[in-house]
Formats: structure tokens, C-alpha cells, sequence
């Protein structure tokens, strides 16, 4: 049976994957995260203006136009979700499937949440608190974009 604390770690985990493994469509939209809203007020005056979205929304649009013709069709999204679907998968087994078989056992989850806990209790005291959790998560994002930057 598992502890409490394996359980809080499996759900940690699998909430964080939710997080970030949806693959969505990403239509352009409007921000709803004072972060996202931030990263497109280019001018930092608090206020978003169509010249600062629209830059984001066409380089978006040109991503799912695979053969470049202006328009967007249902079959082009569905490639563009699907190569995003792919490389999640991937990302995935490469972070947890340790032993490189094509499948991740219970024991290859717990060590690598164990792995992601140890890594984000900065204090080392057993227990993670918010302002940890935000941290590591900073951190881990900031990263990942450098890994992304680099590999384009």
C-alpha cells in the first residue's frame, strides 16, 4: 500500500504533467495569467495594444500553415498538434523511463518524483512549501526555454 507520502508525490507529479502535457491548439487569445499578460505588454505600460498582440497571434498562424499558403487548414492543426504530441511523449520517457525499455514501471514514477521532490526542497527539510514549489517550477521553465532556443 502506498504512504502518504508516495501518494502526494504521485499526484504532484501527475497534476504537473497535466500542467504542462496538454497539448493544446494555442489560438491566439487573449492573456489570462498576469504572466502571459506581461510577456506580450512590450512597452511595460500595463496595458496590452493590438500592435503587441498581433505579432504573437501571426507568428502562431505561420507555425500551423505547414505549406506556407496563408491559410490554415483542419488537416495542417492536425499535424502541428500531432508533432507537439510526439515530442511531449518523447520528452516524457527520456525524464522518467530510466532504464530505456519503451515503458515506465511504478518504481521508475517514484524514483523519478523522488527525484523532482529532493530537487525542489531547497531547504532539505522533507517538506515543500509554495514558495518552493514556484521556484523549482521557474526554474524548470526557464531552462526548458533555453534547451528550445538552443535546439531551433
Amino acid at each position: 500500500m502506498a504512504t502518504g507520502r508516495q501518494l502526494l508525490l504521485t499526484g504532484a507529479v501527475l497534476l504537473g504533467l497535466g500542467g504542462t502535457g496538454v497539448v493544446q491548439a494555442n489560438e491566439p487569445s487573449i492573456p489570462s495569467t498576469t504572466r502571459a499578460f506581461k510577456s506580450l505588454d512590450e512597452n511595460a505600460d500595463g496595458k496590452i495594444e493590438l500592435n503587441e498582440i498581433q505579432p504573437r497571434a501571426v507568428k502562431r498562424f505561420q507555425r500551423f500553415d505547414g505549406n506556407g499558403d496563408g491559410e490554415v487548414t483542419a488537416g495542417e492543426i492536425g499535424e502541428n498538434l500531432q508533432k507537439r504530441t510526439e515530442r511531449r511523449k518523447a520528452g516524457i520517457m527520456t525524464r522518467m523511463d530510466a532504464d530505456t525499455d519503451g515503458t515506465v514501471t511504478r518504481a521508475e514514477l517514484d524514483n523519478y518524483i523522488e527525484t523532482l521532490f529532493n530537487k525542489a526542497d531547497a531547504d532539505r527539510d522533507g517538506a515543500l512549501t509554495p514558495e518552493e514549489a514556484k521556484a523549482f517550477r521557474s526554474a524548470a521553465r526557464r531552462s526548458q526555454r533555453v534547451s528550445s532556443q538552443t535546439s531551433q
